[in-house]
């Protein structure tokens, strides 16, 4: 098993596709708050200092993290199975079960790392420009090593969401449109349909489609961490299952 993770990371750092997500990834954090930092010198309006950015603009990481899981899913697995290397690899008489669980911690390795581009090079250069300045009154003193610990999990569980489907589809382009469609759509599907099916409701109260956008909590209640923490590894858990039954299933040509 450890070897089939070492040569899912070897092939990740040799991947193209992921080099140039994080790439893109660090451009575009570089530049989002620059373009804040210019505006508000134009118009006169206090800067944000590092603490602050970090604290306000935590929930656009979750666009980054759904991004980048699509993308990377297609080109880096999905395309294995278009080349042919993927039969290569599930008739190398390893059992399916674990060459999917290396696959899914390679990939999840991956997309970790690009979830943690935005909020510490943005925090960086903001605070290169103005500081690093203080946490706001009221964010608790954990806020940062918590809030950057709960993106390494809920970006985990997004990953294994995007290898199921991976296994599902095993073609690039069905790859990615499907999980940026379903990444964007399903909390509107979900809370829509909601109204009519309350069950729906509680289900969606406690994915990680919903508790995402709640890690970047200035403060957490006492039961809310709990929760926080058991969704994502529930999910993990259960996704990871049900694509490693799809993938034992999986005809590979």
């Amino acid at each position: 098993m450890y070897n089939l993770i070492r040569a899912e990371l070897f092939k990740l750092r040799k991947d193209r596709s992921f080099r140039v997500l994080l790439l893109i990834t660090a451009v575009l954090s570089l530049a989002y708050p620059l373009l804040y930092y210019m505006d508000n010198k134009s118009g006169g309006k206090p800067q944000f200092t590092g603490a602050e950015f970090l604290v306000k603009f935590m929930f656009s990481n979750g666009y980054v993290i759904k991004f980048s899981i699509a993308a990377l899913a297609g080109f880096f697995i999905a395309s294995e199975y278009t080349t042919g290397a993927m039969k290569i690899i599930a008739s190398s008489g390893n059992d399916r079960g674990r060459l999917y669980a290396a696959k899914l911690v390679g990939f999840s390795a991956g997309v970790m790392l690009i979830s943690l581009i935005f909020p510490l090079l943005s925090m960086a250069e903001v605070s290169i420009l103005s500081g690093f300045g203080q946490l706001p009154e009221g964010v608790d003193p954990f806020f940062i090593p918590r809030v950057l610990g709960l993106t390494l999990l809920y970006t985990a569980g997004y990953a294994a969401i995007g290898v199921l489907f991976t296994a599902v589809f095993t073609e690039s382009g069905k790859t990615i449109s499907f999980l940026m469609i379903f990444f964007l759509m399903i909390d509107m599907v979900l809370g829509g349909l909601g109204e009519y099916i309350p069950f729906l409701t509680t289900v969606y109260n406690y994915s990680v489609f919903k508790l995402l956008g709640d890690i970047g909590k200035i403060q957490l209640d006492s039961g809310e961490l709990p929760v926080l923490l058991l969704v994502p590894l529930l999910t993990i858990g259960v996704a990871g299952l049900l694509g490693i039954l799809v993938y034992r299933k999986k005809e590979i040509k």
